[in-house]
């Protein structure tokens, strides 16, 4: 979402609603309501959510909640968001971004809710958000923080490091969301799976990581409609798109700025079940 001003966001916000109400209308959307199942949406921010609502988008009997993306983070407290989850309906769900907490186990448990939690390499993490706050989301408190740095290096420090009540620091951040690796009722899938061909990914992985979605929720699809979803997850149109595809810190990235990345944020790349190279 590019946007310079409140008007501009309430403008997206709107058009969004729109989408989803329209979307809702369909029959396979209508029987969702009596047999469609319950299923939260998690990642950390700037993770490919929107490659995750997109085929939520297309599968049958599923339908978006209609409220804002769920933020559970330090600043967020947990309590006052676990309603919004058990409030979840047959058919519906909800987009966020969830720090790990016990008693977010203990809601979805309770409320027969599924999670899934999509994982992406936190180094091309890292880039998207620096991207997001600087030239997309100009609103945002962390824009003024990394405005006042001139190379991109510093900017990426100043993310790292953090400030108080303005950016949590980067690594503290992926070790709040690791938790959710490695829960047994969550399904985790990887962003480079998810993507497919057209981000620059594999389309075996592509499917049998589709497949797996739908087989946790229990929903069916037919081989035709697994091929259209797979053709159709992956859009540059998305609102926070930011090239979205598979390393491209290895292609943004100076050989001085790889080397101190992969040195940082070491323990979190392996965490995160990816190679630190």
């Amino acid at each position: 979402m590019k946007a310079k001003n409140q008007y501009q966001k309430y403008k997206y916000y709107l058009l969004k609603k729109k989408e989803i109400y329209l979307h809702g209308l369909q029959e396979s959307q209508k029987l969702g309501k009596k047999t469609g199942p319950k299923v939260v949406l998690n990642s950390l921010p700037k993770s490919g959510t929107h490659l995750l609502e997109s085929l939520f988008f297309q599968l049958p009997l599923m339908r978006h909640c209609g409220k804002r993306t769920l933020k559970i983070e330090t600043q967020n407290p947990v309590e006052s968001k676990l309603p919004v989850i058990s409030s979840l309906k047959k058919g519906q769900f909800l987009l966020s971004h969830m720090q790990f907490h016990d008693s977010i186990i203990k809601t979805v448990n309770e409320n027969n809710i599924k999670i899934i939690h999509l994982i992406r390499d936190p180094r091309d993490v890292l880039l998207s958000h620096l991207n997001y706050i600087e030239k997309m989301d100009t609103t945002q408190k962390s824009h003024k923080l990394i405005r006042q740095y001139n190379t991109r290096f510093d900017k990426l420090k100043a993310m790292i490091e953090g400030k108080h009540d303005v950016l949590e620091p980067f690594s503290e951040v992926l070790d709040k969301f690791q938790p959710w690796l490695n829960q047994p009722e969550v399904l985790c899938v990887k962003f480079e799976h998810l993507i497919g061909p057209n981000g620059g990914g594999s389309k075996e992985l592509q499917v049998d990581a589709v497949k797996n979605i739908s087989n946790f929720i229990s929903v069916d699809i037919n081989k035709d409609e697994l091929e259209s979803i797979c053709n159709s997850i992956f859009s540059s149109k998305s609102s926070t798109f930011n090239k979205g595809k598979i390393g491209n810190w290895k292609n943004t990235l100076s050989e001085e700025e790889k080397v101190w990345l992969n040195n940082v944020l070491q323990v979190q790349i392996i965490n995160y079940l990816y190679n630190n190279d």
